[in-house]
């Protein structure tokens, strides 16, 4: 009451113009080795003026052993004669146990009056503490108004270990720093400079070190940690900045197997520059676990970067780690989870520079769920987003559980999109890699999905430049799945590539899937591909396709469902406004496509096994078509069509259906032929050839056995 009377007093007394009241000290110790100095500092340069303001007010209550505390308040430097009402204020609380050892040292330093106008700094300091020694509390407040800092330590937590450490150093106006630290090996320092700052710092457990750096205006930080060998440092310069960092380790088994428990579990390092810049980072470890790491920089103005990273499970011993680089008006956000024992090692770095965004989630669980990483480079207004799912609660597979491998790089520049989802389930199961490439305007959705027993590997690598559009779908479920690769190469303009590859859960007792393979390059602008594979007919699958495609408004479309298919198109030279397709079902089926020139278009249809396909335009405006059908019950196999045109304006139809070992072979040269060839039935061959005259016109149809036919013109 007594202090609070004579601040009244004293403000009263400097609004009027008469003197203002003197300084208030009051002292209490007790015990032995305790020091107590305060010096209210009163500059004799200043009275003079007859505008001092000296409303210091000390109050220093020591209990305990080797306690020493120093308040020295206000009024210097000397010279300065503008003053308004200072009110500095300190109150420094330490409190020792009976038996313990225990050196507390307080030092408050602070000054004011610096500016018109200017409100009183603030100190309050508590320590007491069960610990072995050392508690260190330093604040200095220099200038400003309605400065507060308060430090309280110790507080018997965990019986204290005697560590704590906490210096606030504070300049300008409007600063808050609140500091509570609880037991073993805690430091915390807070540096704030220019208005309106805030810092909150939190420890409670073993190992601590918080350390928050501001300058500017409008900043903010909150530090909370928890636990076993958590690290965050925050700096932040400019305005409007924000950072929030929650680390939490509240397990017993927080550090499994690791040496020095010190170095263990979270660390977050956040620096920001520039404006409204925002990073909020939480971590956690609930039930075991070792190593989180976020690093955060920002540089330039609203950005935003969110990171939390949660390890979770008896004796998680993973890592969990983030790296987030962002400048301009970015915006990222990383949240990683792994769950259970062994569900390790899970990365994302990001680097973006401009309007960018980010997302990654990545998600290992259970079982040794191996590595997840995910590498995301951006510039420009680009976009990504990467998902990534781990998840093997498996019955094991051959005796191991080694659950998946899963890798996204993504590197885009310009105004690209990426969008990479990517999901191992199961047991046994690992690889599955993405590696996106992009510029300008491209943009890449890769799919990909594995479920299933046995070992799996799948990989989509699509590479672009210009205002390219690829899309790749990869499925492939259960059993002993392996290999799938798609490849996507696109050069020029208006590029469009779709691939989608399937497998599905196949009959009981069936082991499928060796290699499912779709490579498409295209150079040239409006090139358009379509791929789309399906397998597991019966087993042991082997679809590949395969497209070239190099000229101008160049079309291709392969499907493909069976066993051991394969599809080629190929249209290279000057090719413009061609078009090829190949539709293929059953087993064993082979379809090649080669076309150069321009306007021309070939189309191979194939519905049973082991039948061969090849068509080869050269020359302008050729049309081409292949038809092999039938079913393996009518013995439909083993055929073979073939058509080979040069020339202008060519027309060749093959259809062969029904029985077995029929051949057809169609040869054209020059312009304006037209042939046809029909057969149905067992062991026929049929030839057409047509050489340098032209418009020729031949047409064979074969039903029966034994037949054989042959036209030269």
């Amino acid at each position: 009451m007594r202090k609070k009377l004579l601040a009244t007093v004293a403000i009263a007394a400097v609004c009027f113009g008469g003197p203002a009241l003197a300084e208030e000290a009051i002292v209490n110790q007790s015990g032995a080795g305790n020091t107590a100095d305060v010096d209210q500092t009163l500059d004799a340069d200043l009275v003079t003026t007859g505008l001092v303001s000296n409303e210091n007010v000390a109050t220093v209550d020591q209990t305990g052993d080797l306690n020493d505390a120093t308040v020295r308040q206000g009024h210097t430097p000397p010279g300065i004669d503008d003053f308004a009402i200072a009110v500095n204020e300190a109150d420094i609380d330490q409190v020792s146990e009976v038996g313990s050892a225990v050196g507390n040292v307080a030092d408050v330093t602070q000054f004011s009056d610096i500016s018109a106008g200017a409100a009183p700094n603030l100190t309050d300091v508590d320590q007491y503490t069960a610990g072995v020694v050392s508690q260190t509390a330093i604040v200095t407040q220099v200038g400003g108004q309605g400065n507060s800092a308060t430090v309280a330590q110790g507080q018997d937590f965990d019986a204290d270990e005697g560590g704590e450490v906490a210096s606030v150093a504070q300049t300008g106006s409007d600063n808050l720093a609140t500091v509570t630290q609880g037991g073993t090996v805690d430091y915390a320092t807070v540096t704030q400079a220019g208005l309106s700052n805030n810092a909150d710092v939190d420890q409670e457990g073993e190992g601590g070190v918080a350390s928050i750096e501001q300058t500017g205006n409008d900043n903010s930080s909150v530090l909370s940690q928890d636990g076993i060998g958590a690290y965050a440092d925050n700096v932040q310069t400019g305005n409007d900045n924000s950072s929030l960092i929650t680390q939490v380790d509240d397990s017993p088994n927080g550090s499994i197997g690791i040496d020095n428990a010190y170095n263990a579990d979270p660390e977050s390092t956040v620096l920001q520059y520039g404006d409204d810049n925002a990073s909020q980072v939480v971590q956690s470890n609930l039930g075991g676990g070792f190593n989180q790491v976020a690093n955060v920089t920002q540089n330039g103005n609203a950005n935003i970067s969110d990171v939390a990273q949660t390890g979770t499970g008896p004796n998680f011993t993973g890592t969990l780690r983030t790296i987030v680089n962002q400048t301009g008006g970015s915006d990222s956000s990383v949240a990683q989870t792994a769950t259970g024992g062994d569900a390790k090692n899970v990365f994302a770095t990001v680097n973006q520079s401009g309007a960018s965004i980010s997302e990654v989630t990545q998600t290992a669980d259970g079982l040794r769920a191996a590595g997840i990483s995910a590498n995301v480079t951006q510039d420009g207004g680009s976009t990504s987003y990467v998902t990534q799912t781990v998840d093997n609660p498996s019955t094991t597979w051959g005796g191991s559980v080694i659950s998946g491998d899963v890798s996204a790089v993504v590197n885009q520049n310009g105004g690209s999109t990426a969008n990479v989802t990517q999901a191992i389930y199961g047991n046994g199961s690992t690889g599955i890699s993405a590696d996106v490439t992009q510029d300008n305007g491209a943009i890449a959705n890769v799919t990909q999905t594995m479920n299933g027993d046995g070992e799996s590997n799948m990989a989509a690598i699509v590479n672009q430049d210009g205002a390219s559009t690829t899309n790749v779908t990869q499925t492939f479920n259960e059993d002993n799945t392996k290999d799938f690769m798609a490849t996507v190469n696109q050069f020029g303009d208006g590029n469009l590539v779709n691939v989608n590859q399937y497998d599905n859960v196949p009959e009981a007792g069936i082991q499928a899937d060796f290699s499912v393979t779709a490579d498409v390059y295209q150079d040239g602008s409006g090139n358009s591909a379509d791929v789309t594979q399906e397998g597991r007919v019966w087993q042991d699958n082997t679809l590949n396709a395969y497209v070239t495609q190099v000229g101008d408004d160049n079309q291709a479309e392969v499907t493909q469902t069976g066993k051991s298919n394969t599809g080629m198109i190929d249209q290279i030279g000057g090719a413009s406004f061609n078009m090829a397709s190949i539709d293929q079902s059953g087993y064993g089926n082979g379809a090649q496509i080669t076309q150069t020139g321009y306007y021309n278009t070939a189309d191979v249809l194939q519905r049973s096994g082991r039948d061969s396909a090849t068509i080869t335009q050269s020359g302008n405006g050729n049309d081409a078509d292949i038809q092999q059908t039938g079913s393996s019950a009518n013995f439909s196999r083993d055929r073979v069509a073939e058509i080979t045109q040069s020339g202008d304006d060519n027309d060749a139809l093959i259809q062969q259906t029904v029985n077995e070992l029929s051949q057809a072979t169609i040869v054209q040269s020059t312009d304006g032929n037209d042939a046809t060839i029909i057969q149905a039935g067992a062991s026929n061959t049929a030839g057409i050839y047509q050489t340098v005259a032209g418009g020729g016109i031949a047409s064979i149809t074969q039903n029966g056995a034994g037949n054989m036919a042959t036209i030269n013109q």
